[in-house]
């Protein structure tokens, strides 16, 4: 079935038969005809209808049967029709399209809201409906109102249904296969088809063959033929059958069913099915083979008898020359082997033979196998691909190496078995050797005496007289000293030079290369000297300033010149002498200075006074003195080479100023001059009492003393040599430690690279004649070792093999880097232990075993053994048997394998177990080989067959055809060969109703069934083997159900199409409301009906009683919700396959007052403005009733909320006014009323509604401050807290909303501007300062923002106090926190709490500073 397919807006719900699927061929139709009114105009919809007449569906669907008589009406599945809201509406229907045959006419039929349409075939028509012809009909519907300009459209799809009226027929009618012999049971060979232009039932059909064949079967109903006997082409070669199709439905109405014939010819092909096939081993023959074989070859082929056997394997190309040929092994073996039939020409095929080898075999048609490519490969070729590891080899070697030293170990890769090398004889052979077993390349002489820098050696091998050469180049090693371009340095220079001036440069040169020819400098000096030398350029440069006086006149060092090699630096050293020149670089110096002493106007002319002495360090050169200043007068006259002062002329009329001679005298040395010094000189009366003159001692004297003695003794000590040929000189022999180790025990195993031991030797030599190298002189036979040149560790060179050899006694050799070098040599045995290298080792590649399935618990089966070429418990085996199994175990110690548990080879026929050899290693890893041992076990016939599945149940149409398959048995026997072949019997027939094909195991039906007489059948099954010498059996059972045939020919049928009626909405659940009843042609079950409603507005309202149609209510009723109901009822036959029809119920429920109003809103929220007059409209409160005859008598009644009158209420209207009253926001915001809502019936029923009417705000009230007047006192202040807050005045409005909002100002006290008020918050601030004293009176204006606006004033009293002193005590509140609660509705200037500090016998000001 089809539903709610959209078409082009229009809904279509076809239905093709009562309750019977829709057919691939009706809905074949069913889409041509909608694509068919898809292509047609629809003018009709372009029309706009009104929303309140209109079909129910754009589409409907209706069916009808072929051949059906005059006056007979199509059924719809739903209503078709227009829903009335109108009674008064007289509608017609009319046909205007798509019934070209005039086979329908539409009548309209009137039930309750809803006008019918129906639709049914015209009398006195010849013509009759034929599916076959026509299988639908679309038909345009125009609905039209009589008495009005009203229509609509609607379409009728009506889908003709089909009756048996025509046979099944083949096309073709004849068929052909062929099919080889061994075809397997079971097999599809072919299939016929025929086809029944009838559609559902009617046009199923059966086909069978006419005549019986028991090696074939047809499926009844897919018309496939399979195999179900065993073929032989010898016996038959072509069987012609004919298959016959009969209508079932044909059959169902009581004749033998109209069939149709096809013939069917099956040709037997005797085949050759499988080709042979090729696999092949490859061998690498030696060359010293006699006869070589160079592959191995198997052939096979899965065919059985002739057809399985090889005739022969050919060499088919790849061969021009016939040089190879294939020998079979054995009469009719299937092993070849190819060998040479000639010798074999390698030169002009130096890549090997691809040889195409092809198998054929015996069969008829005989069959080819696939080609198979085998490459023979080229001895020589593989003989060449022996090389050396690498090209060429380039290595480096230390200048130093000694004799013995490793160089480089050449190889051969793969390296063949008794491989030698040798050195070519080239110019540098001489200088190393080679050890032929290993490939080992060492010196034979110091190469530093060599003085080259490279080596070329040619390496030769016995292996096709291969070569690689060696190309050895020298690493510089430091052995070359530094060596100067002089054998000395002298220069002068001049004691004035400048610091950082150059001096001298010395150069030395190393013939090394890299950083051991890289020189830098020293100055060699225990002495501190002036000098310093660039370390890198050899520049000597003075580092302080240079004094001839002071220091030495002449300076001897030596200069070192050092390179960077390593180990260590070499350097040389060199004799350098700076003179130093003598320059007059420095003025006299006074002894003394600032002389004082007095002089008698009495004392002689040309006595001595004093004596002035000035020195100069310049090689003491004489210093001449001279008055500078003071002695205008002459009375004084100085030496100039002795410095003494003697009087020239009386002091009697000498009158100098204050008394007192101030002379200055200098002295000089010719170039410089000195600093004058003073000598004041009293002239007094009388005889002095002394005569010395009291100075400044400047200890030049001593300073110069001091210098000349530092200079004596420096000159006096003599240059040190610093320089001792200590190093040069090669005086010490190296030695070995006594810690020398004389043998040494080492696992074999040991890694390439591995330390063996450090050999303990010195040198009491300094630097390079101090420093050992070490080398292998002898003994290293293997070349397993080599021995570390500069740190004389011992090393493992190339991996060692106790099993070839378990000792080595090594020359250790060591030498010095003197020159000559000195030597010393030891001998050291390394043994070699023994370690777990060679993992055991096991015979056989894998070991294979047959045994009966049936073999005792116990019994041996073969034995495995393993061999270990190491030593003690490293040649232990322990065997183990690594998988998990508990068929078999194996003896650990001598490596017998057993039987432990019980086999089945129908379980597991082979086992691959995989065996563990472990040697007993007690230290590291120990090393295990493991190998497959494949148990193949031989069958026993020990199994019987067993069905699959175990038991069978199968379903068989009452009408199959006698001879077919009713099933396939199938028997599975592990066992192989006879025991594994099985047969079927049956153990009981019924009669000969069933038989069994013994081979295939094809259950068949021998008579016919009748499912009135028997449903049921229960056979008995058997299947045996065919083994030897006992065979084997099972039974189990086949369950056969007898599935009834359809032969249900009638629907059951209402005598009306719709019926109405009634019932009052008070009716309790289980009120009878209509009995309908329904009647069916059918007998038995196909007769009897049962009722359900499956459709309508009222499902789930109403039920009705399956077996006696009684519609009853289901749930309680209420008319104001749905006043009628549609019901959909079905009256259903209990056929296989059931039939059933409809009838469409209307009821209608009466009207009882059980609903009180209801109001428009749960809650009214209604406003008005205080203050309003009488009689102004709040609100009207909307009611309406459900019930329809109370819905227009509804009164109201203000009930609770009013007891002031405030409100009054129109009893009819219900809208609420005011009164005389005036409402007072103020005093009443909100006003809450109750109304009451009643209907007018004899039993009323009421409801009830509040209102809250919210009372508008007037301004009718100003601002009010709490206080008219504000005292304050507050401490004096400066201009830096101006802008400080002084006071909050805060007013409060009864108002709300804008006309609360409240705006603050100063209308009087502040003309000079000291204040200003916040408009918002009220708080007054200052904008100067104010001084302790003064008195201020501040008038505040609080004005709200109503319409008009009302205000109030406030006075601020303002007293400026002295500043009161800080408290000693500091202030603390008495709690560390304050909860104070407010109230919602508190009024304003209520106390909401008190806030205390200690101590609160001082001036206080509280402020919050955070809110």
């Amino acid at each position: 079935m089809v539903k709610e397919w959209k078409n082009d807006g229009m809904d279509l719900n076809m239905d093709c038969g009562a309750g019977t699927p829709l057919s691939f061929l009706c809905l074949a139709l069913l889409l041509f005809q909608l694509y068919s009114f898809n292509c047609q105009g629809h003018h009709f919809q372009e029309r706009a209808l009104p929303a309140t007449f209109q079909f129910t569906r754009s589409l409907y669907n209706a069916t009808i049967y072929e051949n059906s008589a005059a006056r007979t009406y199509t059924n719809s599945k739903v209503k078709m029709g227009i829903s009335l809201t109108d009674r008064s509406w007289d509608i017609k229907y009319r046909i205007i399209s798509g019934d070209e045959d005039s086979f329908f006419k539409a009548e309209e039929v009137l039930l309750g809201d809803f006008c019918f349409l129906r639709i049914r075939t015209k009398g006195g028509n010849s013509a009759i409906l034929n599916r076959e012809v026509q299988n639908h009909y679309l038909l345009i519907v125009k609905a039209a109102i009589r008495g009005e300009a009203l229509e609509a459209w609607t379409k009728v799809n009506i889908q003709v249904l089909d009756m048996n009226d025509l046979r099944p027929l083949f096309s073709p009618t004849t068929y052909s296969v062929t099919i080889p012999e061994n075809t397997p049971l079971r097999t599809s060979i072919a299939q016929v088809t025929a086809t029944d232009a009838d559609i559902g039932s009617n046009g199923e059909f059966y086909y069978y063959f006419k005549n019986r064949v028991d090696i074939f079967a047809v499926h009844p109903t897919s018309g496939i033929v399979s195999l179900s006997g065993k073929l032989n082409c010898d016996e038959k070669s072509q069987y012609d059958l004919e298959v016959l199709a009969v209508d079932r439905g044909m059959k169902l109405y009581g004749n033998n069913g109209v069939s149709s014939t096809a013939k069917l010819v099956i040709h037997i092909d005797r085949i050759n099915e499988h080709a042979p096939t090729l696999s092949v081993v490859s061998h690498i023959p030696s060359l010293m083979d006699i006869e070589p074989i160079y592959a191995i070859i198997i052939a096979d082929d899965l065919d059985d008898g002739i057809n399985g056997e090889i005739e022969s394997v050919s060499i088919v190309a790849g061969d021009p020359l016939g040089q190879f040929h294939l020998v079979r092994t054995g009469l009719g073996g299937r092993e070849y082997r190819i060998k040479s039939a000639k010798p074999v020409n390698w030169e002009d095929f130096p890549y090997g033979y691809n040889l195409t080898l092809q198998a054929k075999d015996h069969g008829i048609p005989q069959k080819f196998s696939a080609v198979k490519i085998v490459h023979i490969k080229n001895l020589e070729e593989i003989e060449n691909k022996v090389s050396f590891a690498e090209d060429i080899y380039e290595v480096e070697l230390n200048e130093f190496a000694p004799p013995g030293a490793v160089v480089v170990a050449v190889k051969l890769k793969p390296e063949p078995q008794n491989v030698e090398y040798s050195l070519g004889a080239t110019e540098d052979a001489r200088y190393f050797s080679i050890n032929s077993q290993t490939g080992l390349v060492t010196t034979a002489e110091h190469i530093r005496v060599l003085e080259k820098e490279y080596f070329i050696l040619e390496v030769m091998s016995n292996v096709s007289e291969m070569k690689v050469r060696v190309v050895i180049k020298v690493e510089d090693a430091n052995d070359h000293t530094p060596e100067f371009h002089q054998l000395s340095y002298v220069t002068s220079i001049n004691e004035s030079m400048p610091v950082g001036s150059s001096v001298l440069v010395v150069t030395a040169t190393d013939d090394d290369q890299g950083e051991n020819g890289y020189v830098t400098y020293s100055i060699g000096s225990l002495n501190s000297l002036p000098f310093v030398i660039n370390q890198f350029t050899g520049v000597i440069s003075t580092s302080e300033p240079l004094d001839y006086e002071s220091s030495p006149h002449s300076y001897r060092f030596f200069v070192r010149a050092s390179d960077w090699g390593s180990p260590y630096r070499r350097e040389n050293e060199v004799n350098i002498t700076i003179n130093v020149e003598n320059v007059n670089d420095n003025k006299p110096l006074f002894e003394k200075v600032d002389c004082r002493g007095v002089i008698s106007r009495e004392f002689p002319v040309g006595e001595q006074i004093t004596t002035v002495s000035a020195i100069d360090v310049d090689e003491l050169e004489l210093v001449k003195y001279r008055i500078v200043s003071g002695n205008e007068f002459g009375f004084f006259d100085l030496n100039s080479d002795s410095g003494v002062l003697f009087l020239s002329k009386t002091l009697d009329g000498a009158n100098p100023k204050g008394g007192l001679f101030t002379l200055k005298i200098t002295a000089t040395d010719g170039e410089n001059i000195a600093d004058p010094m003073s000598l004041n000189i009293s002239l007094v009366y009388g005889k002095p009492t002394t005569k010395d003159y009291a100075c400044t001692e400047t200890g030049v004297a001593k300073r110069l003393a001091e210098k000349l003695l530092k200079r004596v003794k420096v000159n006096k000590s003599k240059m040190e040599d610093l320089f001792l040929d200590l190093y040069s000189i090669n005086r010490q022999s190296p030695q070995f430690d006594k810690s020398f180790p004389s043998e040494v025990a080492i696992q074999e195993d040991l890694p390439v690279g591995s330390m063996i031991v450090k050999i303990p030797a010195s040198d009491a030599d300094s630097s390079f004649n101090g420093k050992i190298i070490y080398t292998i002189s002898g003994g290293n036979v293997d070349s397993c070792f080599n021995i570390e040149m500069e740190t004389g560790w011992l090393t493992v060179l190339m991996p060692m093999d106790r099993e070839l050899t378990d000792k080595y006694i090594l020359n250790i050799t060591i030498y010095d880097l003197g020159s000559p070098p000195n030597s010393a040599w030891r001998l050291m045995t390394i043994h070699i232990q023994d370690a777990n290298d060679n993992k055991p080792r096991f015979l056989l590649d894998s070991y294979s075993v047959s045994i009966p399935e049936d073999t005792v618990v116990g019994t041996e089966i073969v034995q495995i053994q393993a061999t270990d070429e190491d030593l003690a418990c490293n040649s232990e085996i322990i065997y183990t048997l690594l998988t998990n199994t508990l068929q078999f175990a194996i003896n650990a110690s001598t490596g017998i394998v057993y039987v432990t548990g019980l086999l089945d080879r129908e379980l597991l026929a082979n086992y691959t177990l995989k065996i563990e050899a472990r040697d007993q290693a007690d230290t590291g890893h120990q090393l295990y080989s493991v190998v497959d041992l494949e148990i193949i076990l031989v069958d026993v016939n020990d199994n019987a067959p067993h069905f699959v599945p175990s038991s069978y149940f199968v379903k068989v149409l009452e009408d199959m055809p006698v001879s077919a398959v009713v099933t396939w048995l199938e028997a599975h026997d592990p066992d192989l060969g006879l025991g594994g072949q099985v047969r079927y019997s049956l153990g009981n027939d019924y009669n000969g109703k069933f038989e069994i094909d013994r081979i295939s195991g094809a259950v068949r039906l021998s008579k016919e069934l009748d499912f009135e007489k028997q449903q049921f059948y229960n056979l008995t099954i058997r299947v045996k083997d065919k083994g030897r010498p006992i065979s084997l059996s099972s039974a189990s059972f086949i369950e056969i159900e007898v599935v009834d045939v359809n032969e249900n020919l009638y629907a059951p049928q209402f005598s009306e199409f719709a019926k109405m009626a009634s019932v009052k909405e008070s009716a309790p659940v289980g009120t009878s409301v209509l009995h309908v009843t329904a009647k069916d042609g059918d007998d038995g079950r196909d007769g009897q009906i049962r009722y359900s409603i499956r459709d309508g507005s009222g499902l789930g309202r109403f039920t009705v009683n399956e077996n006696t149609g009684v519609i009853s209510t289901s749930d309680v009723l209420d008319r104001e919700t749905t006043a009628s109901y549609w019901l959909t009822v079905y009256a259903t036959d209990y056929g296989v396959v059931p039939l059933f029809s409809s009838i469409e119920i209307y009821i209608e429920i009466e009207d009882i007052n059980d609903n009180a109003p209801i109001c428009s809103q749960p809650i009214y929220h209604p406003s008005i403005m205080e203050n309003s007059p009488k009689d102004v409209p709040i609100v009207q409160i909307q009611a309406y009733d459900p019930d329809s005859s109370s819905s227009d008598k509804m009164t109201f009644k203000i009930t609770s909320g009013n007891p002031q009158n405030f409100f009054t209420i129109n009893s009819k209207t219900g809208l609420i006014m005011t009164t005389s009253r005036k409402l007072d926001r103020e005093q009443q915001a909100e006003h809450v009323l109750e109304v009451m809502v009643t209907d007018g019936s004899s039993s009323p029923k009421y409801s009830t509604v509040w209102v809250m009417v919210h009372v508008l705000d007037e301004n009718d009230n100003k601002p009010l401050f709490p206080q008219k007047v504000y005292q304050i006192k507050l401490p004096e202040r400066d201009r830096k807290k101006r802008s400080e807050p002084i006071y909050r005045t805060f007013a409060f409005d009864k108002d709300k909303g804008p006309n609360a909002e409240i705006s603050y100002s100063i209308v009087d006290g502040n003309d000079d501007g000291k204040f200003f008020i916040d408009p918002k918050t009220g708080m007054v601030s200052s904008r100067k300062q104010f001084s302790a004293g003064n008195y201020d009176i501040l008038t505040i204006k609080a004005v709200d923002n109503g319409r008009p606006q009302k205000s109030s004033t406030a006075r601020l009293h303002i007293e400026w106090i002295k500043k009161p002193e800080p408290s000693p005590i500091p202030l603390s509140f008495d709690e560390p926190f304050y909860n104070f609660t407010v109230m919602e509705s508190d009024r304003v200037n209520e106390i909401v709490g008190v806030v205390t500090v200690l101590p609160s016998n001082i001036p206080l000001w509280f402020d919050i500073i955070v809110s």
